[in-house]
């Protein structure tokens, strides 16, 4: 059974420090595929060679460019009548 509540180690969002190391390995992985210096230039060519190459990446760009759209849930919830002594069973 789940705590009652209150801290729980390693929850939580990482630190900014984690998240940096993070993207600085990727961008070091980058600028090694490609042989290229600069970060943005590996962040181009990953964008037009790998993420423009599937509908998936395209996906990907055109909802960070333009934002995802909104999602709807269809909530209309038909039920119908019944009586309660019906559905619960007494002993």
């Amino acid at each position: 059974m789940a705590g009652v509540g209150g801290k729980t180690a390693g929850a939580g969002r990482k630190s900014k420090a984690d998240e940096e190391k993070v993207n600085n390995v990727f961008i070091n992985a980058l600028k090694s595929l490609y042989n290229v210096e600069e970060d943005n230039e590996a962040k181009e060519r990953f964008v037009k060679e790998t993420l423009l190459s599937s509908q998936r990446g395209q996906i990907f760009i055109a909802e960070h460019l333009f934002g995802k759209p909104k999602e709807t849930v269809d909530q209309n919830v038909n039920i119908n009548s019944f009586e309660l002594k019906d559905v619960i069973k007494f002993k």
